[in-house]
């Protein structure tokens, strides 16, 4: 009887479903040119979404590379954009995705240039693109505070 109480628990420790259980993700794509120009949280979850969100990210590119593959039966799509910045120099970083009760927690953070660092001239739109396995839970987004 004893074996079986000790059981139970290991079995739900191992399974990843506790709250705070860090899932896995993968990058899809991360960068600082996108057409994506407002500020943006979005969770896709059929192939006609993304070829539709893709299309629409890389509008501004004059040769736009095809959707990268994302097996929708299994698998979604996270994103966030920070929107257009008026300089180089600025950074998004999906960095946990994890359980949180009935949600997803999405956590990321951002880095933006020091006051007075040389940066480039031209407008940015700082992006991070994750892939992890398919969810219909609601999405939390939190960002990570950075010190300097």
């Amino acid at each position: 009887m004893l074996a079986l109480g000790l059981l139970i628990p290991l079995m739900a420790c191992a399974s990843g479903a506790a709250a705070g259980a860090a899932l896995p993700f993968s990058t899809v794509a991360k960068g600082a040119a996108s057409g994506i120009l407002e500020p943006l949280q979005v969770a896709i979850r059929t192939r006609d979404e993304w070829v539709a969100f893709w299309a629409r990210h890389t509008r501004a590119q004059v040769q736009p590379p095809p959707a990268p593959p994302v097996d929708f039966s299994r698998e979604m799509v996270v994103g966030i954009f920070l929107g257009a910045r008026a300089t180089g120099g600025h950074e998004v970083e999906i960095t946990k995705v994890e359980r949180g009760g009935s949600a997803l927690r999405i956590h990321y953070r951002t880095r933006s240039p020091d006051p007075g660092a040389m940066v480039t001239q031209v407008r940015t739109q700082p992006y991070h693109l994750i892939k992890l396995k398919r969810e219909d839970s609601p999405l939390v987004f939190s960002r990570e505070d950075l010190s300097r």
